[in-house]
Formats: C-alpha cells, structure tokens, sequence
C-alpha cells in the first residue's frame, strides 16, 4: 500500500472516529429535549419516525467504526457493508420523512405541500435505487475500467 493510500485511509478512519464524537456530543445536548417532548405521548407514525431517525445513526456510527477497524482479511465482507448501507439508508429515510412532516405542519396542513413534498421525495428515492444498483461503467481512455457500485 502506498503512502498516499495510508494517509487516505488514516484519514478515513478519523473522520468516523469524529463524526461519531459530534453524534455522541448531540445526543447528550439534546437529550432533555428528547425527553420533555416524546415521554408520556402516544406512539404514532411521526413518534416512530423521530425515534428511527434519532437511532439508527448509532447503529450506522457503530458498525462503521467496527468496520474501520476491522481487518476483514480473505473474508467476504459484502453482507456486513450490505447492512452498514441498509442502516444509513434507513436512517436518511426516517429524516426526511420527518422533515416533510414538520413542512407539512408548519404550512398549516395544506395538501398541496404534502403532495409536493412527497413526490419529490418518491422520485429522488427512487432514482437514488435505480443508480445505486445499476453499476455505472466509466472508459478511461489509456486506464482501466473503473466500476462505480454503492
């Protein structure tokens, strides 16, 4: 392995290990908050949203950083990015569901934005799929054929 891939990989390794932190330093800042407006009320779709997108990023966080770690050797590491990539996903997913439920709140409960806001976010979800699981081949001239694949 060459210096430039060392130092990218190091480099990789502690932006996890700080994106973790600042995760960890938001929940216990915002964890009174939590508490005062979720204890006591009913499950619903938006309680069950907001606890999904408040946990699955410590998932997420954790079993990147195991990953980071992790020397995977002659092993087939695929179904545990698989997961990693699946916790994200879910993760994304439950933000923006909470986001387009505070829009739609915040402008009164008016249709036309949650019909706006939903299929905007139908069409980038699905055209998130179709790239992330269609390989996109690029010829370099003179180079190999890099493969892009999530």
């Amino acid at each position: 392995m060459s210096t430039p891939d060392t130092f990218g990989l190091q480099l990789a390794k502690y932006t996890n290990v700080a994106a973790a932190a600042i995760l960890i330093y938001d929940y216990f800042v915002t964890l009174h908050s939590e508490v005062r407006w979720t204890r006591g009320r009913k499950w619903g779709i938006i309680r069950t949203t907001f606890t999904i997108s408040r946990y699955a990023p410590f998932a997420g966080a954790l079993m990147t950083l195991y990953s980071a770690i992790k020397t995977w050797g002659t092993q087939d590491c695929a179904p545990f990015n698989d997961a990693v990539n699946g916790i994200h996903f879910l993760g994304i997913i439950a933000s923006e569901g909470l986001l387009i439920f505070r829009v739609y709140a915040f402008s009164g409960n008016k249709k036309a934005y949650l019909t706006i806001l939903l299929s905007f976010g139908l069409t980038i979800l699905v055209t998130c799929a179709i790239l992330s699981a269609a390989p996109i081949n690029f010829n370099i001239p003179g180079g190999k054929v890099s493969k892009l694949t999530s």
